[in-house]
């Protein structure tokens, strides 16, 4: 039967009758139902004051309907004039019993802040319908987030997590963040977040990993953020980290150290940044890697050089065609006119060498319109479709095969003729050297 507390008074009522030795190592306050806002810190204090010797405190189950925050207090406690139970301002820094908060609802905010947790701390199940935010905290034991559901925004600032936090046991356990994400100023001892799934933004600023972070088959549907906010050097990544097989829709990577392998292997990210990013390990590993748009010309240049260090040719490819192409884009045709043509027929022929096809049909296109435009100068519009007639197919082939042969412009011609004859010849040339250069990638392994 579900128990309801209107204040604090309730709760100690409630424990009076329940238990009249007042000595018990456990106290139990699960399936309650606390209607009012409440400050644990206080709570905690009443149940000091009635039981100093208790190690245990049980609220699994319950609900707490109105905004939860957690301050200490280290004095008697304090009352106002009508005699009614008011928060102490003296704050405590450590909690020496274990808290067991499993399948609780959070119906309002929650606030932890400014405290040492010497024993465990369990939300295993929990659900958290408003914003969370735990600030300033220090886990000597268990922190038990498995098959937790923040459905609103969570914020995770200053905190020292050892290596007994843990986020999941199985993978059907998962903690669930459907909201955004922050993680500011914490120093991570674990960091297994394998399989997991950020519904929205999510932001490791300043953030510190002393151990290998696995983001391995984990889904990041909205914007993922690893950045230092102030100077480089604050977000460090001290062991390995791992994003193989992850589905990643933005990634936003700035002012970060990697100290060891980094490695995305068959990951998918649609979106990626990257900005003053020194990686003093391995090169990072891009193995079946797909990489969707690149935000900046400097991105694709760090992440061409990547792929040059893990000598991958097709990556290579791949992402020198997006750098060329921002810079392309860039270019001014006012200022920039003879780069930008041949920064043009660059991406038309074989996009920056990443598609030999496009050479071939290049080298195609050119013979078929240069060798059209030529035969029309030279005999007029005709009846006879040119490339259905064996004549003037033969004078084609001579065309493209011969490269110093004028034999296609007849006795007569002019300097329209030769012009037009030469460009063709040039990008026919052009067309078969970037085919070539196209396939190198096929040799280079």
């Amino acid at each position: 039967m579900e128990v309801q507390f209107n204040n604090y008074d309730d709760v100690l009522a409630y424990l009076d009758k329940k238990d009249n030795s007042q000595r018990t190592k456990i106290i139990h306050l699960q399936k309650c139902k606390f209607s009012f806002s409440i400050n644990l810190g206080t709570l905690f204090q009443i149940l000091k004051d009635r039981n100093s010797d208790f190690n245990y405190l049980n609220f699994s189950d319950s609900i707490f309907q109105y905004p939860v925050k957690l301050c200490l207090i280290n004095q008697k406690l304090v009352y106002d004039n009508k005699k009614n139970l008011i928060d102490s301002l003296f704050p405590k820094t450590k909690i020496d019993f274990e808290l067991d908060f499993s399948a609780c609802q959070f119906l309002d905010t929650v606030r932890f802040s400014g405290v040492e947790f010497c024993s465990d701390l369990s939300f295993i199940k929990a659900v958290f319908v408003k914003e969370v935010v735990f600030s300033g905290l220090v886990f000597k034991r268990y922190l038990r987030l498995i098959e937790t559901s923040f459905r609103a925004d969570v914020q995770f600032d200053h905190l020292e997590l050892n290596d007994k936090s843990i986020f999941f046991s199985t993978i059907h356990d998962r903690t669930k963040f459907e909201g955004n994400s922050y993680f500011s100023n914490v120093v991570f001892m674990e960091a297994k977040f394998w399989d997991f799934v950020f519904t929205k933004d999510v932001f490791f600023q300043n953030t510190v990993f002393d151990c290998p972070a696995f983001f391995n088959n984990t889904k990041f549907l909205g914007k993922t953020v690893f950045s230092s906010v102030e100077t480089i050097g604050l977000s460090e990544f001290k062991n390995k980290v791992y994003f193989d097989n992850a589905e990643i829709n933005e990634l936003v990577l700035e002012r970060l150290i990697f100290e060891k392998v980094i490695s995305f292997n068959y990951a998918i990210i649609k979106n990626i940044s990257i900005d003053n990013v020194h990686c003093y390990g391995f090169p990072l590993s891009l193995v079946g890697t797909s990489i969707g748009n690149v935000k900046n010309e400097g991105t694709a240049r760090f992440l061409k050089s990547e792929a040059m260090k893990s000598n991958d040719p097709f990556l290579v490819a791949e992402l020198n065609a997006k750098e060329m192409t921002m810079h392309y884009n860039e270019l001014k045709w006012r200022n920039n006119f003879f780069d930008k043509i041949i920064f043009l027929l660059n991406k038309i022929s074989t996009n920056f060498g990443e598609k030999w096809q496009r050479g071939v049909l290049f080298i195609f296109l050119s013979w078929l319109l240069s060798f059209s435009l030529i035969i029309t100068l030279r005999d007029g519009i005709g009846r006879t479709f040119i490339w259905f007639d064996n004549d003037y197919l033969k004078e084609a082939v001579g065309y493209i095969w011969q490269f110093g042969s004028l034999d296609v412009l007849g006795n007569t011609y002019g300097w329209v003729d030769i012009i037009v004859f030469i460009v063709g010849k040039i990008l026919i040339a052009y067309g078969v050297y970037q085919t070539i250069a196209a396939f190198r990638k096929y040799g280079k392994k």
